[in-house]
């Protein structure tokens, strides 16, 4: 009887001190509440087609110029929908033009979106926009931003015809190239798959990893070594070990303290990067497809190392087309770059023949859809955004805070840049 009672008391001092412990945060402050959520900022949208956003009402007050060790303050609030914009979005309550409105929609990933921009009207859309009005008197220009950090062009496909369709948009600007030509191999992803979705997939693995009828939640790494020492375990709950190995990570990458989720991969081949071209311009085709009576600026966003390092001589200063002997030689240095490579495994390390291969011959790929379109009577151009600013990286820097993304300054001149055309073909 005594050692019953004693045992009693000290399983309700222990279940005491477990809400003792659960009180104090709570008091403290801490969510009260479970969610997924990336490392970067990102979280699970609650639309699951495109799969993760920034969170709504996400407040943005610094970013970081990793080229002078400064820190750039910021006003920015995303949308409800974690958007870089001023309004609010819902997919089912259409927006009302004015009779001398049109609008253009802007998407691409976190450098359309404004990563290292101080406020949205210092964005490209928000520059854009102002350049727009405060050169036309009859017509009123009003510019949606519908970039996303991370997104590859499938998922601005999602969110164009998510967000963009109640708009019924005069002009669609896509400026991307980065994330597509990065995800699937220097994070490891795989063909088609956007960021984190080898992570999600091991989470989803989770579930079905039993052997009885009912699915295995999410467990914790004690509980997983236990079934993995334990017959007893195993015998009793039914449960089977989940293997978690060196092939599943990629143990090269140096990001660890930022996106722990990003390193969990799917193992790729730098060869798939020729599938990953071919998944890029489908899903811009996909785009092009939403908005039949609009125009469209197809774009390649700029990145601070030396334009004609990546490009050549692809592009000429007084042409705003690549130059078709030139771009072709390009190609098939390309091509063998990637031979040479492709039977590697994609990693932090080994990816760059992959990324160069997508980002330049995607450039190139859009080029030829942009004049196909035209040729079948639609107002479609191409722009290499990177060529609008000095060849050497010496004299990019000014212009960017890391390697893919612009500052104010940048912003505005790609702002300036679209507009021209914008005016231009609308006269």
């Amino acid at each position: 009887m005594k050692l019953a009672r004693l045992v009693a008391i000290n399983i309700l001092v222990f279940f005491a001190l477990l809400a003792g412990l659960e009180f104090f945060f709570r008091a403290k402050g801490s969510s009260a509440t479970a969610a997924i959520e990336q490392p970067n900022g990102m979280q699970l949208h609650t639309l699951p087609y495109m799969m993760f956003a920034n969170p709504p009402r996400s407040h943005y007050s610094t970013w970081l110029n990793t080229f002078t060790g400064q820190n750039i303050k910021a006003d920015i609030t995303a949308n409800n929908e974690g958007f870089n914009d001023p309004r609010d979005f819902d997919w089912r309550k259409p927006y009302k033009k004015a009779a001398n409105e049109k609008v253009v929609l802007v998407t691409g990933g976190s450098t359309a979106w404004g990563l290292g921009s101080t406020s949205f009207s210092t964005t490209i859309a928000g520059a854009l926009q102002t350049e727009l009005n405060g050169a036309s008197r009859d017509i009123k220009y009003t510019v949606i931003n519908l970039a996303m950090g991370s997104w590859i062009a499938y998922q601005q496909f999602i969110g164009l015809e998510m967000w963009g369709t109640q708009f019924d948009p005069d002009w669609v600007i896509i400026m991307d190239g980065h994330n597509d030509a990065g995800v699937g191999c220097s994070y490891s992803q795989g063909v088609t798959n956007p960021l984190y979705f080898p992570v999600i997939k091991k989470l989803v693995d989770a579930y079905s990893a039993t052997g009885v009828a009912r699915p295995v939640y999410l467990r914790s790494w004690i509980e997983n070594e236990l079934i993995y020492h334990s017959v007893a375990y195993r015998t009793l709950t039914g449960k089977k070990y989940i293997a978690v190995s060196d092939e599943d990570v990629d143990v090269t990458s140096q990001d660890a303290g930022r996106d722990i989720a990003a390193k969990v991969i799917l193992p790729t081949k730098l060869g798939a990067a020729r599938d990953m071209l071919r998944f890029y311009i489908k899903a811009t085709k996909a785009s092009l497809s939403l908005f039949p009576r609009a125009k469209y600026i197809l774009s390649t966003q700029p990145l601070v190392n030396q334009f004609t390092g990546e490009f050549v001589d692809a592009y000429k200063p007084s042409q705003l087309e690549a130059d078709p002997v030139a771009m072709s030689k390009r190609e098939q240095v390309l091509e063998t770059y990637l031979e040479a490579n492709e039977d590697k495994i994609c990693n932090a390390e080994t990816y760059q023949p992959s990324f160069t291969y997508v980002f330049v011959k995607g450039a190139f790929e859009l080029e030829k859809l942009a004049a196909h379109e035209r040729a079948g009577g639609r107002v479609v151009e191409y722009h290499n955004i990177g060529r609008i600013f000095p060849d050497a990286r010496a004299d990019r820097l000014k212009y960017f805070i890391d390697a893919p993304h612009i500052n104010d300054l940048g912003a505005l001149e790609i702002g300036k840049f679209y507009a021209k055309r914008i005016l231009q073909a609308d006269r």
